[in-house]
């Protein structure tokens, strides 16, 4: 016996069920941490023609691989170099993060991308350890 179930499609004739699915994958690779992409062009490095630049920490990176900085303070990023010199800059998204009497905003720095991210850190009131 075979069961067919219709897939609602988009207006571009992807099936919704994949678009969700890729959705999700893409949250699973994430860990659950809201981070956003920006691009930027031309990113070819003046000196080593076939790589890209990242002008803000002066760094090179060879096409088809990436960089996460660590100990970077403000630059909690992936950075990967496309074949066509653009450069994909994922970072962490605004968050709504509430600091509290008990909890703090803190950012590792020590950490790659997106573990470096803000988060919460509480302080357990029964204790004085964080």
């Amino acid at each position: 016996m075979i069961i067919t179930i219709p897939i609602a499609r988009s207006d571009h004739g992807v099936p919704m069920l994949l678009l969700l699915l890729l959705l999700g994958v893409v949250v699973l690779c994430l860990g659950g941490v809201a981070a956003d992409l920006a691009y930027r062009a031309n990113a070819i490095h003046p000196d080593y023609p076939g790589q890209c630049y990242f002008e803000e920490l002066k760094q090179a990176i060879p096409k088809h691989q990436s960089y996460k900085p660590i100990n970077r303070e403000g630059h909690c990023k992936a950075i990967h170099c496309r074949p066509d010199y653009v450069l994909e800059i994922g970072y962490c998204g605004r968050h709504n993060l509430v600091p509290s009497k008990n909890c703090k905003i803190y950012s590792d720095m020590r950490r790659t991308f997106p573990n470096c991210c803000p988060q919460l850190l509480c302080q357990d009131t029964d204790t004085n350890d964080i």
